[in-house]
This record gives structure tokens, C-alpha cells and sequence, in this order.
């Protein structure tokens, strides 16, 4: 495990979450692939950090699901099987539909129109070398301001939760023409949303989550990077 470029990557927050963001980052860029261990030792070394926080930013990982604790008090990056994938996308699906219905009776005109802006750039710019880049954190940008026009708190802490556990497959799949296809979507689901229709935003979401899914486990197949259904 080669880790040694992480500590360039600490930022200015507390101890325990600047740890935590730049473990993330490393798994979701896939410098820390799924099923790789993480030895605290090593790991502490290489940040120049103590055991202590390091141990509590890999619970913190835990909860979210992206760490798996062993029961020799080792720690791996998580592992999904197909099933784990389907289900992960299941829950996404049910929470983003609700929060795009939420959103279409919520969603302020300022908001909308940044939306599209972005999009519109996107879409005039696909020959850009940092193309599939921008789409990237524009995908991040696009849910999560859904996610908070759906004025329901707990539900936006929910997806933000679940949307770090595909971040690496978005990453993984991030392919030009595969992002392309994401972003006509988004362009369906801000339709939706500016129409005020909450069971048409609803559907676009679901659609839009079903289509990923779709995608990732056509990729990881291909890429034999997920393990057999349980």
C-alpha cells in the first residue's frame, strides 16, 4: 500500500477530519483500493499524526460504511459484493426520489438557474481536458443542492452519507461518454424541478439512480473489481 503522497493532502480542519478527507479522497480516488488494509502504523506514519486521532477518523469511516473493522482489530477498506452494490443504490434511490419530489415544491429560481448555468457550460465545453473532471464535482454539486432544496435536514444527512459510498464508483465509472449520459439526466430531473411537478422530479431521480446502477455493476463486471453476489 503506497501511501506516502497523503500527507500533502491534510487541510486546515480539526485533527480527526482532516484525517478523515484525505483517507476518503485516497479510497474514492482508488489510492486505497476496496480490500486494501489499512495499517494504523503505517498510515500514522506516513501523516505524521498520532495513533489516537487516526483510530477515530477510521471509526468515523466505519459508520459511514467505506472501513471495515476486523476482529483482530485490523481495519480494511470495505468491500462490496454485487448484492451490496444493489442495495446501496435501492436506499439511494428511494432517499433521492424523495428529496427531488420534496424539492420540486421547494427549490428557489436562483438555485435552479445555477443548476442549468452549469450544465449549459458543460455541455459547450466537452472538449476541455478536465472535462470529465468538472462533470465530477459537478455531480457532487447537482444532488447535494437538491438534497438541501428538499429543506428536510435529516434527509440531506442521509444522502450525503450514502453518496460517499458510490463516490468512488462515480470515480471509477467516470468515463466522458458515461458522465455525458449522467448530465442528460440531470438535465430531465432540473425539468422536472422547474416545472414544479413533484411526481415528474420523482421519476427523474429514480431513473436517473436505476441508470447508475446500471453502469457501475456493467463496469465493475467488466473490470472484474466486485466480488460474486453473496
Amino acid at each position: 500500500m503506497n501511501v506516502s503522497s497523503l500527507k500533502k493532502n491534510l487541510r486546515p480542519l480539526s485533527l480527526v477530519d482532516s484525517i478523515y478527507q484525505t483517507v476518503l479522497e485516497a479510497i474514492v480516488s482508488g489510492q486505497l483500493p476496496h480490500g486494501s488494509e489499512l495499517n494504523s502504523v503505517s498510515l500514522a506514519k506516513q501523516l505524521e499524526v498520532s495513533r489516537t486521532p487516526l483510530r477515530e477518523a477510521l471509526r468515523l469511516l466505519e459508520r459511514d460504511g467505506l472501513v471495515q473493522q476486523e476482529g483482530n482489530h485490523k481495519a480494511r477498506v470495505a468491500e462490496f459484493s454485487a448484492d451490496d452494490i444493489r442495495e446501496i443504490y435501492e436506499v439511494r434511490l428511494q432517499l433521492e426520489a424523495a428529496s427531488a419530489e420534496l424539492a420540486a415544491k421547494r427549490i428557489l429560481p436562483d438555485v435552479l438557474s445555477a443548476l442549468r448555468s452549469e450544465t449549459d457550460a458543460l455541455n459547450q465545453h466537452t472538449g476541455d481536458v478536465d472535462w470529465s473532471e468538472k462533470a465530477i464535482a459537478f455531480d457532487l454539486r447537482f444532488h447535494d443542492a437538491i438534497a438541501t432544496a428538499s429543506g428536510n435536514k435529516r434527509l440531506k444527512d442521509e444522502i450525503h452519507r450514502y453518496r460517499l459510498l458510490v463516490r468512488s464508483f462515480c470515480v471509477m465509472t467516470g468515463r466522458q461518454a458515461t458522465l455525458q449520459q449522467a448530465l442528460n439526466e440531470h438535465i430531465v430531473i432540473l425539468d422536472g424541478l422547474a416545472t414544479g411537478r413533484p411526481a415528474a422530479a420523482r421519476k427523474a431521480m429514480a431513473d436517473h439512480i436505476n441508470s447508475r446502477l446500471k453502469e457501475v455493476l456493467s463496469r465493475m463486471t467488466v473490470t472484474n473489481n466486485v466480488p460474486a453476489s453473496k
